[in-house]
């Protein structure tokens, strides 16, 4: 895998992230997509694995520093580096146990990946800050209206991944993906 074109397609995706995640958001709730995302579901369905488990790492704790959390005092907020990543990782090992089993150049098995992934990673995020919450964590946290709204990003991802995916696998090829076969490809 090419780290230089990971680097320089993450700082897009992160603009994208920062950007037009609010624009796009739906009415007054928080359901909005998540183009980093879409773009870790990308990463872990043709990269070997290890280079997706650290790109997926990479992009979930690109999240957690992006993304303060609101203290309970609605004054101020604060960073808590690990839950995205944790959930990344997740959504990583997923696609990796799946991605033998789907056609990988397909614009449709990303966006359904990005989907159901994206919601594996939601249910992380949403199940360590509530683990915080009980702690006396000072997190502005409701844990069923935060899951609600988490899922719902995550089916709005499945929708956008579809274009986005069009995009990605037309400059796969610049990512240089090195195809490492099944252990079991040549046995019958």
């Amino acid at each position: 895998m090419n780290w230089l074109v990971f680097a320089f397609v993450t700082w897009i995706m992160l603009g994208l992230e920062l950007g037009l995640k609010s624009s796009l958001q739906l009415g007054d709730s928080s359901i909005a997509p998540s183009f980093l995302a879409i773009y870790a579901v990308f990463i872990a369905t043709a990269a070997p694995p290890r280079s997706s488990q650290w790109a997926c790492l990479i992009l979930g704790a690109l999240i957690d520093l992006t993304g303060p959390v609101p203290r309970m005092d609605a004054a101020s907020s604060f960073t808590v580096l690990g839950p995205n990543a944790l959930g990344a990782f997740l959504m990583c090992q997923l696609v990796l146990a799946v991605r033998g089993l789907l056609f990988r150049r397909n614009p449709l098995t990303i966006a359904v990946l990005a989907a159901v992934g994206f919601a594996i990673w939601q249910v992380v995020v949403t199940a360590v800050f509530t683990i915080r919450s009980f702690t006396g964590d000072p997190t502005a946290w409701s844990p069923a209206s935060e899951l609600g709204a988490r899922l719902g990003a995550s089916l709005y991802t499945g929708l956008l991944a579809l274009p986005f995916a069009l995009i990605l696998l037309m400059i796969a090829p610049l990512f240089a993906f090195q195809f490492v076969p099944s252990r079991y490809a040549g046995r019958r």
